[in-house]
């Protein structure tokens, strides 16, 4: 019986993270296509801005809400990536 509770519990912690890992997914492509300043506006200035020569946009650094994202930007300003790194 003790073996069955606790792959019970196992079970649902893994159901419980997998819906987190795709929650995480779908908020962070809902950023693709959006602008520089709709980011800023939501989260802030960057912590850090590195310019890409290769693609003319930009790499940006945020810390928000206790994550750490990475955004690419094309040369308009429009994100194109993002990735939750932490």
């Amino acid at each position: 019986m003790k073996r069955v509770i606790i792959a019970g519990v196992l079970g649902f912690a893994m159901l419980a993270m997998t819906g987190c890992a795709s929650s995480r997914e779908q908020s962070q492509s809902e950023w693709i296509g959006k602008t520089r300043s709709d980011l800023s506006s939501e989260m802030g200035d960057p912590k850090g801005a590195v310019p890409m020569t290769d693609t003319g946009g930009e790499m940006l650094f945020y810390s928000y809400q206790g994550h750490h994202y990475v955004f690419e930007t094309d040369a308009d300003g429009k994100i194109d990536s993002a990735t939750q790194v932490r």
